[in-house]
């Protein structure tokens, strides 16, 4: 049976029950435990009618948590409740829209460029398939709709593993709202996510490496060089700049674009094949901020002449093929195995062929947790070989 508590922090009832599973929920209720009055009578009166308004959400609350109601029914019996105890002032809801709309608009400010575009493209793209109903109350979105949204997804060519990150986009606002008192139940939670195993970028050779090298011009020689010798994303290789490097102490200092937002600095030791190319160039007199590569750091990653195509044209000169996977779906991308992100995957992976270990790895690599770390670790099968042959 649901029954009322007290919280430290709050002026409201909280209604404690079990749910379906036999887990233990606590809610607020919005009814005030101790309201206002003109005088001590009047006081206890209202706040023995609190009280017994309050449990009565209670129970609505469990019921609707067993199956026996609907959310849309308890959201009724709030109402008229909160207008009873409130002089008439009807409760308010939140649309689904209109909340999603205002947290991506929270959450992208604190967010890196490309996450924020991320973020964005998924919320904006649920919406649109919930259609009209995206108008409705928060608390009217269930599983199936979620599980709508995935089954579009997936037939519309999307990757499993992107229907994945989208499911972990939209669980963030609606868990809010579950914490906010606004929904009773998370419907991402409730919905079946797909499996599937992630598509896994190729590391180049050596040989590879020293191939585009070869057939690179001189500002994407040191671009390819700090991502196959210092791990450097595309952008931030690309946009390097002279005062990032500090020659006297033979290191490089970068606030990676992917992780801007945590305002944390990575610092390289200067690998001396980057040192010796860096120290050719000319670096131009009177600024510090001027980029190593001018032309490269003005061009954007995609379009027809951007980053991404001056690279894929770099590797077919060089001789090397993408190993395309071709997409399925009418918005299905295909995905390349070989990028220039790729480099970035080599560079980790032959840290581990010169017996690094994992700790060191992680740090020259910029990485905070190992399973992100486990994804660029391709073990080389000369690697496994030595290893075998130690067996007696």
């Amino acid at each position: 049976m649901a029954y009322l508590t007290k919280h430290p922090k709050s002026k409201y009832w909280i209604a404690s029950f079990r749910d379906i599973a036999g887990k233990r929920v606590n809610r607020s209720t919005k009814v005030e435990i101790n309201p206002a009055g003109a005088d001590a009578k009047e006081r206890a009166g209202k706040a023995s009618e609190n009280r017994r308004l309050a449990q009565g959400i209670a129970d609505d609350y469990e019921q609707t948590s067993r199956g026996n109601k609907t959310e849309s029914q308890v959201r009724k019996t709030l109402g008229d409740l909160h207008s009873q105890v409130n002089a008439g002032r009807e409760l308010e809801f939140a649309s689904c829209d209109a909340f999603l709309t205002q947290w991506l608009e929270r959450i992208t400010a604190t967010k890196a460029k490309g996450t924020a575009a991320r973020y964005s493209g998924t919320v904006k793209g649920f919406l649109k398939h919930l259609d009209a109903k995206a108008a409705c109350h928060l608390g009217d979105i269930n599983a199936s709709d979620i599980q709508g949204f995935i089954a579009a997804r997936l037939k519309g060519g999307r990757n499993p593993t992107t229907v994945q990150t989208d499911l972990k986009t939209l669980n963030t606002p609606f868990a809010l709202a579950l914490r906010q008192g606004l929904i009773l139940m998370n419907p991402v939670a409730a919905a079946d996510a797909p499996t599937a195993e992630k598509e896994a970028r190729e590391p180049f050779t050596s040989g590879e490496i020293a191939a585009l090298l070869s057939k690179a011009s001189e500002e994407w020689k040191i671009v390819i060089l700090l991502a196959a010798f210092q791990g450097l994303r595309l952008g931030d290789a690309t946009k390097l700049q002279w005062s990032n490097v500090d020659f006297a102490e033979r290191v490089i200092r970068i606030r990676p674009q992917k992780t801007k937002a945590k305002k944390r600095d990575l610092v390289l030791p200067l690998h001396s094949s980057v040192e010796a190319h860096l120290t050719t160039l000319k670096a131009p007199t009177g600024t510090q901020d001027a980029p190593v590569s001018p032309k490269l750091s003005q061009c954007k990653t995609g379009g027809l002449s951007g980053l991404s195509r001056q690279f894929q044209a770099i590797m077919k000169t060089a001789g090397i093929e993408q190993e395309s996977i071709e997409a399925e779906g009418e918005k299905g991308r295909v995905f390349n195995k070989r990028t220039f992100h790729s480099l970035r995957h080599s560079y980790v992976t032959r840290l581990e062929a010169a017996g690094v270990p994992p700790d060191q790895r992680m740090k020259l690599a910029g990485h905070s947790d190992t399973k992100s770390h486990a994804r660029y670790t391709h073990t080389q099968v000369e690697t496994l070989r030595q290893a075998l042959e130690k067996l007696a």
